[in-house]
C-alpha cells in the first residue's frame, strides 16, 4: 500500500483556506471543483479516452487512483443500480469545520460519479469522517 501522499493533500487544503479566506465561501468551492475537475480529467484522460464506463470500470479505475496517492478505499456492492463507495482515510482532514463535508465531497464526487457513470447516477453520503463516523460512506446509485 502506498503511503498517504501528505504533501498533495495538504496543498490541496491549503489551496481552499487561501481561497476561503481571500474570497468567501462560495468562491473557494467554485475553484476548488474546478481544480478537481480538471486535475481528475488529466489523471483520467487515457481511460476517458477509451470511454471506459460502468460500475466495474469506476470501482477498478477510481479505486486504483485512490490508492497511488495513498487513499484506503473500499467497494461493496449492493445490487446492479448501487454500491457503496468507502473512505477508510480522511483526503483533507485539516478542513473539517471550515466547510461542510458534503459540499466539499461534491467538488470530486460529482465529476468521477458523471464520467464514469453518466448523468443517471446520484450519491448520498451515509456517514463521513467530519461526523465522528470512523469512514465516509457514499452509496452511488442509478437514479433511472
Amino acid at each position: 500500500m502506498v503511503k498517504y501522499n501528505t504533501a498533495f493533500f495538504a496543498s490541496l487544503e491549503t489551496m481552499f483556506e487561501i481561497l476561503l479566506k481571500r474570497f468567501g465561501k462560495k468562491i473557494a468551492l467554485t475553484i476548488f471543483k474546478e481544480f478537481m475537475e480538471l486535475n481528475l480529467t488529466k489523471a483520467y484522460s487515457e481511460i476517458l479516452a477509451k470511454r471506459l464506463s460502468g460500475k466495474g470500470n469506476f470501482k477498478k479505475i477510481v479505486g486504483e487512483r485512490d490508492k497511488a496517492l495513498g487513499l484506503k478505499v473500499e467497494f461493496e456492492d449492493f445490487n446492479e443500480k448501487s454500491f457503496a463507495y468507502r473512505f477508510l482515510t480522511d483526503p483533507f482532514p485539516n478542513l473539517k469545520g471550515l466547510v461542510k463535508p458534503e459540499e466539499l465531497d461534491a467538488g470530486y464526487l460529482k465529476f468521477k460519479i458523471f464520467y464514469f457513470l453518466g448523468k443517471n447516477w446520484g450519491y448520498k453520503t451515509t456517514k463521513h469522517f467530519w461526523k465522528g463516523d470512523g469512514q465516509t460512506e457514499h452509496i452511488i446509485y442509478q437514479t433511472s
